[in-house]
């Protein structure tokens, strides 16, 4: 590291690939050196946009000029309000976590070292779902279907069994679906977004992924105050399902989302 650290900061002049910059007068200053400035070759530069070629983009106005651009695009294409529709289906109706302490006790008949466990078979799901995902990379929007719903189907099994074995297991698979279809939304989110208006439509998209979750807990514990809190799962897991379904049957375009393109 001291090389380079030698380089990066304050004295550039002592290495003669970086003869042309110039040396700084204060001392420890940070300097990145021109070569290191330079973009990679494979990188293309994105055209200009109106607010690069006239002056700095400042004020709440321009803030919220740029948020009605990312709101425009989404409306006008159906991916894309297809992938935050069943986004919602996923989240908003079927989030049991606020629930594993009522069912460790109701349902399975544990305590502390139960709700540990429920919290963490979604995440050894996830995990293989990681290890896993390569063939992601040639999946589309029938695989994110069939994620949305893999989470839906084994989150309302979890909420019907009182064995904690297979509850686990169920737990599991809900995880492993939730981290591909999370893993495909994203990938499709950015794949079908032109580059101009990426980082404005994945922040909208970013806003949702927080809130829906949220929402999803609050939802499931209102639910589970008015029946139980098994009732509330399988009703959520049920709701997920359905409403899945129906945002595959509304927008063929998610359906039939690639990719991969063709040839590859």
């Amino acid at each position: 590291m001291a090389p380079v650290l030698d380089v990066v900061v304050e004295r550039p002049w002592r290495h003669p690939e970086f003869g042309r910059q110039r040396p700084h007068r204060q001392l420890g200053r940070p300097v990145l050196p021109e070569e290191v400035q330079r973009r990679p070759p494979h990188v293309r530069p994105l055209p200009p946009t109106p607010a690069d070629t006239g002056a700095p983009a400042r004020g709440v106005r321009q803030a919220f000029a740029a948020v009605g651009d990312g709101l425009r695009f989404i409306r006008g294409h159906r991916l894309i309000v297809g992938l935050l529709l069943i986004d919602a289906a996923a989240m908003v109706f079927t989030m049991p976590q606020a629930l594993y302490p009522v069912l460790a006790d109701e349902q399975f008949g544990g305590g502390p070292g139960v709700v540990g466990l429920l919290y963490a078979a979604p995440a050894l799901g996830a995990l293989v779902g990681a290890a896993t995902s390569g063939w992601t990379a040639r999946a589309g929007g029938h695989a994110l279907i069939g994620a949305v719903l893999l989470w839906g189907v084994s989150l309302t099994g979890f909420g019907l069994t009182a064995l904690l074995p297979l509850a686990l297991v169920l737990l599991a698979l809900a995880g492993l679906g939730d981290l591909v279809s999370e893993t495909l939304r994203s990938a499709l989110l950015q794949h079908g977004t032109p580059d101009g208006l990426r980082g404005r439509v994945s922040s909208l998209w970013m806003v949702q992924a927080t809130v829906s979750p949220a929402l999803g807990n609050a939802a499931v514990g209102f639910l589970a105050e008015l029946t139980s809190a098994s009732a509330a799962v399988v009703t959520g897991g049920v709701v997920c399902v359905v409403a899945a379904l129906a945002v595959a049957a509304a927008f063929p375009a998610l359906r039939r989302a690639p990719l991969a393109a063709p040839g590859d």
